[in-house]
């Protein structure tokens, strides 16, 4: 029995080496952002790709980048490169959206990589944003399924980063019209904003 326990120590010893803690702090990100320097105008640029989970494509297509002649996006390997982009410049930050290439992708990757992702993430270079599994359209979707699939994505996101990856922003950037419940639902959420890329015009008139 003694092997067994001076394995278990060795073990515990090398997690303790090796692994990248969870950050619990609230200045998580862009709580931790440079501000600038005060009285010049400070201008913040934020990579970010739109992944659609299925549309002209399946999801495996879209992932693996399959139907070139449709579109050629290959989700893992946008993930790929912008892990190593991250990591050759510290002063470079990225935002994600879908975790359901997220997930998929983080399932397939070595201990060091997700190592050096969860560093990325406790230093508020890689932030994921609204943090669903996917970016639901506003018009057709129950706020049911709304509610289950950021649930989803953000259960995976606190029990595999923590606190810091959390998301604050809802980004509602691709959806065809915006729905003034969906807003409000995500207020619900906790989001501290939302941004969103088509409205109708009569309701921007009507919004004032």
């Amino acid at each position: 029995m003694g092997w067994v326990v001076l394995f278990t120590i060795f073990v515990l010893i090398l997690t303790q080496i090796f692994a990248v803690p969870l950050k619990s702090s609230n200045n998580c990100g862009y709580d931790s952002c440079n501000l600038g320097q005060p009285g010049k105008l400070n201008v913040h640029i934020v990579a970010h790709t739109h992944d659609d989970v299925g549309w002209l494509k399946t999801v495996d297509q879209y992932y693996y980048g399959s139907r070139r002649e449709i579109s050629s996006k290959a989700v893992q390997y946008i993930l790929d490169s912008v892990i190593e982009a991250l990591v050759d410049n510290p002063d470079r930050r990225y935002i994600y959206v879908e975790m359901a290439f997220f997930w998929r992708w983080w399932t397939e990757q070595s201990e060091k990589v997700r190592n050096i992702v969860k560093q990325l993430v406790n230093e508020s270079r890689l932030e994921f944003i609204s943090g669903g599994w996917c970016m639901n359209d506003e018009a057709t979707t129950h706020y049911n399924s709304i509610i289950d699939q950021h649930s989803l994505g953000a259960e995976f996101l606190q029990e595999t980063f923590g606190e810091c990856a959390r998301p604050k922003i809802a980004w509602q950037i691709d959806p065809f019209g915006h729905s003034r419940e969906v807003g409000s639902l995500f207020a619900q959420m906790g989001f501290d904003g939302m941004f969103l890329g088509r409205a109708d015009y009569q309701d921007q008139i009507h919004r004032g």
